[in-house]
């Protein structure tokens, strides 16, 4: 409206003009200013000169620009955009208020919004929307930490209604470490969802069968212990955990952009510090109330954490080298003498590790250092000799007279002989020492007394058992050695015809069902 008036003023103007009437009678007959009388009529005779498109005749003159907080920035912000393209407008606001900037960030998103221009819109999907302590989401996500290039995979869980997130970064994605950081997720949101998803992650699906996951038993038992249902995501199908994956788009866009890091330490400190003062305290999407406060508001839908929380230990099994030591993730710890050339039992949290025998016998303790340290753990003075024959006979012989057989006539045929026998007790970490007696015999026919001839022999007539086919193994060993102790006898079938027929079973004694007459009168 008021350009319609303008030209309108410029008509009259110009008309009374070329009519002879002078700048003040035009003034006083308009009523405007004799100043505004001239610029009308100079504006006039410029765009007749200079010319002008339908376009700007139409739109509204720019505005002219003020001052802005920002100008004394200009060359800092220059300087950060030119080192992180992707930085974005809530780390530039951090890094200005570090700088000494007093504005609000309003400004600093509309400024860096016009820097940078409109971006392509990006596809549109529905958010689907969760009742309080139904569902959580968690994944990794791997990153070359900025300013150091060393690897880190990050670990995140969130609750789906009140988006509450957890964060941990680690150098390894194994199972034992994915128990352990969704225990410590379960506690800092103070109790358990009813349902977990995630995606086919190794260490919660072993495979997919007929197109469904088959999921691993040792996170079968995780999850039944802390009572939460598990959801896999469809296969190449990011989207299905959307609220987990825009929480690491989040990390990216706020935590590692514009910050370098001297190493994975550091890392893991400033993401601590990021959760609480930045994470936590993050708007959420719906209410606009700080995530804090949305899952105190969850938190009583939460299912309780157990009275002891799930022994998240690595269990592997060991041999006991020749020098005392049992080698875990390239760093040694000692065991005692007496236990050379025995397979142990190694349980191994992320601060400690324990050393037990085939009876579960606590045979030491020690403090785990970071894995690749190659350190050696409770390493004394005096060490055993590098082979003891003696000793390594003597676990030999406990397999048997045919093991024993083995060793001795090794022994006169070769002339070292212990790395033989300690490569021979190595084995067991494989096959089952049924399975190596039986080769030893086979090796023995023909006069093989050699480890390789007997590795050879396995290889082709044995299958190597598993950690879980070992420890049912010495699980039934002590079964049936408690058995022997305590023997049950067994009902004569006589006593099920009796029951049957509605009588009374006659009292039985003495041997056991297997060893009487089902015919013979009780």
């Amino acid at each position: 409206m008021h350009e319609e008036l303008r030209r309108r003023l410029a008509y009259e103007a110009l008309r009374r003009k070329q009519r002879g009437d002078s700048e003040r009678s035009i003034s006083r007959a308009l009523g405007i200013h004799r100043s505004t009388v001239r610029g009308l009529l100079k504006e006039l005779t410029a765009r007749r000169e200079q010319g002008e498109s339908a376009l700007e005749r139409e739109m509204p003159p720019p505005p002219a620009r003020r001052g802005s907080k920002l100008d004394a920035f200009a060359e800092r912000i220059d300087s950060w955009l030119g080192t992180y393209e992707d930085l974005t407008a809530v780390r530039l606001y951090e890094k200005l208020k570090a700088e000494g900037f007093a504005g609000g960030y309003t400004i600093v998103r509309e400024y860096l919004k016009r820097l940078r221009g409109r971006r392509t819109p990006q596809q549109a999907f529905q958010v689907v929307e969760t009742p309080a302590g139904l569902q959580a989401q968690f994944d990794w996500s791997p990153y070359t930490l900025p300013g150091c290039a060393q690897k880190a995979q990050l670990w995140g869980c969130s609750l789906s209604f009140s988006r509450a997130r957890s964060f941990e970064a680690w150098d390894n994605t194994r199972q034992t470490t994915i128990l352990g950081c969704l225990k410590r997720s379960f506690e800092s949101f103070g109790g358990v969802p009813q349902q977990c998803v995630t995606d086919t992650m190794p260490g919660v699906v072993d495979r997919w069968e007929c197109d469904q996951p088959l999921l691993n038993v040792r996170f079968v038992d995780f999850a039944a212990y802390y009572r939460f249902a598990v959801d896999i995501a469809p296969r190449g199908c990011p989207r299905y955990k959307g609220k987990k994956e825009r929480s690491f788009w989040f990390v990216e866009r706020n935590l590692l952009n514009g910050r370098t890091f001297a190493s994975l330490e550091e890392f893991k400190e400033v993401l601590a510090w990021w959760i609480d003062e930045h994470a936590m305290r993050r708007p959420h999407p719906l209410t606009q109330r700080p995530l804090a406060e949305m899952l105190a508001e969850e938190r009583p839908f939460l299912s309780p954490l157990p009275a002891r929380p799930y022994d998240t230990r690595e269990v592997v099994i060991r041999l006991v080298d020749t020098y005392g030591f049992v080698h875990h993730q390239t760093n040694s710890y000692r065991v005692p003498d007496e236990h050379i050339g025995e397979l142990v039992y190694v349980c191994a949290d992320l601060k400690r590790l324990e050393v037990f025998d085939r009876g579960i016998h606590r045979l030491a303790e020690h403090e785990r250092p970071p894995d690749g340290a190659g350190s050696r753990q409770g390493e004394t003075g005096s060490r055993p000799r590098r082979y003891d024959l003696t000793l390594l006979l003597e676990r030999l012989a406990a397999w048997g007279d045919v093991a024993q057989r083995f060793g001795e006539r090794l022994r006169h045929k070769k002339r070292f002989a212990g790395p033989e026998l300690n490569h021979i007790l190595g084995l067991q970490l494989t096959w089952s020492a049924e399975d190596i007696v039986e080769a030893l015999a086979h090796a023995m026919s023909y006069e093989a007394y050699d480890a390789r001839a007997v590795e050879r022999i396995l290889e082709a007539r044995f299958k190597p058992r598993s950690l879980q086919a070992q420890i049912a193994e010495t699980t039934r060993s002590r079964i049936r050695e408690v058995m022997r102790q305590n023997p049950i006898q067994q009902r004569p079938l006589t006593d099920y015809t009796a029951l049957r027929a509605g009588d009374t079973p006659t009292p039985h004694t003495g041997a056991a069902a297997d060893d009487r007459d089902p015919e013979a009168p009780a």
